[in-house]
Formats: structure tokens, C-alpha cells, sequence
């Protein structure tokens, strides 16, 4: 088409075909000079109407690109950074919000020693609350390794009071720099990351995929797995260690519509096919619920750590008081297993409590509170299963700690308990009787 034109210009100015010219087009020579010029101009034009007119029927056989506005109806706003674009939902939590029955404020009450009592990590005694991380992921699967995306990072921490919701979404894979970069970022700024079995999961993931994209993004000073410490606390009422289990049965949360999380993976590629931005917003609403539930579980904790109370369930008490053994707290276990023992709860958290307090006093070396706790153990047991286990420990007690032999026997009889421990106490009794034998009689 632009040859054709080039042509008639060429043409009008006076120029002469060349040879090339000339064997593309058939002409009739005519005898004058201008005529033959009239007659090829005219040949020339009816080649580009015939060009035009094939171009327009084209354009009807085929359809029309047609422009389609990606992301329909996702939430957010894109900021264009230097690696790339950045997709950011953000939104505020005010200070009275409350997640189930827990001001998510109070977290920022929680005290650093708590918390390192309870995930049994001393490093986190150094942390500074207000400026913990909350940090959770939705990905492409469980499987783990280089195939599994993250493809929602969400990320929570307190200004003033308030909790801020920040969640970076991978539109497509391949834009994962950006995120990872503002991850680096709050890290830096974070004194503690709080996840939910993050130390497995999320944060092997998030090295993993830093690695991939050579963005460096540091170790957290501090990490807080809240699965660990709720599990311990909570596990023995519960069961099921599972975040929304535990909202429901210690903070008091159901959520309603709630995804499930089986589901979010499919969504998530249907997303990248269609560019449907609405079939995501259930998933963002999911994991920022988890955000807030991780807040409210730091308030529930350091609660039950610092001032276990009457109304607290007598179970998770009595798990306080294990917790608090692990971590050589002692006296304190031994103070909170009592009081729940005292309470007259249940026959089966009663009898929890009174071992687990006499375990306490052992490693206090009290061994007549040891002793006394042991002896309400075996007569709350009566014909119950568990009171072999209250004879042997009583035995045990009273062999070593007391020096009691003969008490020691009866007790292991009573407990079912091997021939060898049945020898031995028989040979420290007749030790003893000879002993005695052969002591001097005063006067």
C-alpha cells in the first residue's frame, strides 16, 4: 500500500517508472508521452481502491479486539514501585474493635515476659509488643517447595492504638519482587513476627521464594508461633489445634461465610484466568480474619499467664501449671495447680491438678507437699484406672524422698509394678531391719 502511494507521488513529480515499475503493472502504450503517464496513474489508483476494499473485508470477518478491564472488582490499589506493580488492601481497626469477646487493643498490653514463658523461648523476654508483626499467607497449596506461591501476604501491626491491616495480593505470578521488598520492609521495622505454625509453614516459604526472586529479606529478631503456645495452654480442652477451632472455643468467634481453606487455591487461578477480582475478595476477608485473631490470642494468652483467675476454664489452668514446669517455673505452677485443686472441680482435672502440683513440688524439693499431694490424688482415684499411676508415683516418692521403704513397697504393690523394683525395696527393707538389729540399745 505505501509502494502504491510512494509511486503516484514519484508519478505527479515527473519521475519515470523504473524497470522494476513497470513489469509489476500492465500497461497500454499509448503513442504520447502524457497519456502513457495518465494511463499508468490511473492503474496505480485502481490497485489501491482494490487494496483498500480487501483491507475492509477483512475487518469484517474478523471481530474486533475488544478491551477488557482486568481485575474486575478487586479491592485495593496498585502502587508502581521499581521492581514492579504493588497490590495493596488496606484498612483500619479501631482501638474498642473486639474479635469474638477480646478487645484486640489489649494485645498491645501483653507482656514480653508472657509471651517467652509461654512459646518457652527466652528471646521474646526482649521483645516490644507494640511493635509486633502479625503475619499470615494464603498460597497456591500445602505442599511446600519451590511450585507452592504465596499469592496473599497478609500483614497486621498497631499505630497508636489502632490495628493496620495491610495485605499485599500477586495479581500474577512472576510480580512477587514488589511484595517480598515491602515484606523486608515491615520486618526491619518489626521487633517480633506473630504467626499461627508460621515457623513451619509461612516463613520457610517466604525465604524460599526470597531466595527465588534474589530479594534479601531478613530473619525476624523475634518469632512468636502462636500454634505452639495455644496448643499448650488451650490443646487439652480443645483438642483440634486448628486457628478457627480456637476462636470459637477461647475467644468466642464464629465467623460466618467463612471460605473454607481447601477452597482458596482454585479461586485463587481462576482469578489469574479470568482476571474476575470478585472471586477473591472472600479469600482476603479470610486472612484477615486470621490477622485479627492472632492480636486477640496474644491478649487471651498473656491474660492466662499473668493473672489466672477463678472464671479462666480449671483445664487450661491446670495446662498453665505444665507450661510453667517446662519452663522452671515452679513455684508459680505449684500455686496455680493447688488453687485449681482446691476449687473442687471435676474428679479428672482435680486429680490433673494435684499431680501436676506434686511434679511442681518435687522439683521445689518439698517432699511432704509432694507427699500430701499424692495421697489426695490416690483417695480422689478410688477404683479408678488412673490411681495405678497415683501408687507409683507415691512409691517413687517415698523410696527416694523420704527414705520409706516399707510405705514404698505397699504403695508399689499396689501399683501393679515390676518384680525388679519389688526386689529392690525388699532388700532396702531387710538393709534397714539388720541395721536397727544391730544398732546399740541405750543403758
Amino acid at each position: 500500500m505505501t509502494d502504491l502511494r510512494g509511486k503516484l507521488a514519484r508519478l505527479f513529480q515527473g519521475a519515470g517508472p523504473t524497470e522494476t515499475e513497470t513489469s509489476s503493472v500492465e500497461l497500454v502504450s499509448p503513442a504520447h508521452p502524457d497519456e502513457a503517464r495518465r494511463a499508468r496513474i490511473a492503474g496505480l489508483r485502481a490497485l489501491i481502491a482494490e487494496k483498500e476494499r480487501v483491507d475492509r473485508n477483512s475487518l469484517r470477518t474478523k471481530p474486533l479486539a475488544r478491551a477488557v478491564p482486568r481485575d474486575r472488582g478487586l479491592p485495593g490499589t496498585v502502587e508502581e514501585t521499581p521492581l514492579g506493580p504493588l497490590h495493596r488492601v488496606t484498612n483500619y481497626l479501631l482501638p474498642g474493635h473486639r474479635h469474638g469477646r477480646i478487645a484486640i487493643a489489649d494485645a498491645l498490653r501483653a507482656r514480653a515476659s508472657s509471651m517467652a514463658a509461654l512459646a518457652l523461648d527466652p528471646t521474646l523476654a526482649e521483645i516490644d509488643p507494640s511493635r509486633m508483626l502479625f503475619l499470615d499467607t494464603e498460597t497456591t497449596g500445602l505442599s511446600g517447595g519451590t511450585g507452592t506461591l504465596p499469592f496473599l501476604i497478609g500483614m497486621a501491626w498497631f499505630e497508636d492504638e489502632s490495628l493496620k491491616v495491610e495485605q499485599l495480593l500477586l495479581r500474577r505470578p512472576g510480580e512477587e519482587a514488589p511484595m517480598l521488598t515491602r515484606l523486608a520492609e515491615r520486618f526491619a521495622w518489626a521487633s517480633c513476627v506473630v504467626t499461627y505454625n508460621g515457623k513451619s509453614f509461612d516463613w520457610p516459604l517466604l525465604r524460599t521464594r526470597a531466595v527465588m526472586n534474589r530479594v534479601r529479606v531478613p530473619a525476624p529478631r523475634a518469632h512468636l508461633d502462636l500454634l505452639h503456645a495455644s496448643r499448650r495452654v488451650f490443646g487439652a480442652r480443645v483438642g483440634s489445634a486448628r486457628l478457627v477451632t480456637m476462636e470459637e472455643a477461647v475467644l468466642g468467634m464464629h465467623r460466618e461465610r467463612d471460605i473454607d481453606g481447601a477452597e482458596i487455591p482454585a479461586l485463587y487461578w481462576t482469578f489469574v484466568r479470568n482476571s474476575e477480582g470478585h472471586v477473591l475478595v472472600p479469600v482476603i476477608e479470610h486472612n484477615a480474619n486470621d490477622l485479627v485473631a492472632l492480636a486477640a490470642l496474644v491478649a487471651v494468652l498473656d491474660e492466662r499467664w499473668s493473672a489466672p483467675a477463678a472464671h479462666h476454664d480449671p483445664e487450661d489452668r491446670v495446662s498453665i501449671a505444665r507450661v510453667a514446669i517446662r519452663g522452671e517455673h515452679h513455684r508459680f505452677a505449684l500455686e496455680v495447680a493447688s488453687r485449681v485443686a482446691d476449687e473442687d472441680p471435676p474428679p479428672r482435672i482435680a486429680y490433673e491438678a494435684l499431680t501436676v502440683g506434686a511434679d511442681a513440688a518435687r522439683k521445689l524439693k518439698e517432699p511432704h507437699t509432694e507427699l500430701s499431694l499424692l495421697s489426695r490424688a490416690i483417695d480422689l482415684c478410688g477404683d479408678h484406672p488412673k490411681v495405678r499411676d497415683a501408687h507409683l508415683r507415691m512409691a517413687i516418692c517415698l523410696e527416694h524422698r523420704h527414705r520409706d521403704p516399707k510405705r514404698a513397697l505397699t504403695h508399689a504393690e499396689l501399683a501393679g509394678e515390676d518384680a525388679r523394683r519389688h526386689a529392690r525395696l525388699t532388700r532396702k527393707i531387710e538393709r534397714k531391719e539388720r541395721a536397727k538389729q544391730r544398732r546399740p540399745r541405750a543403758g
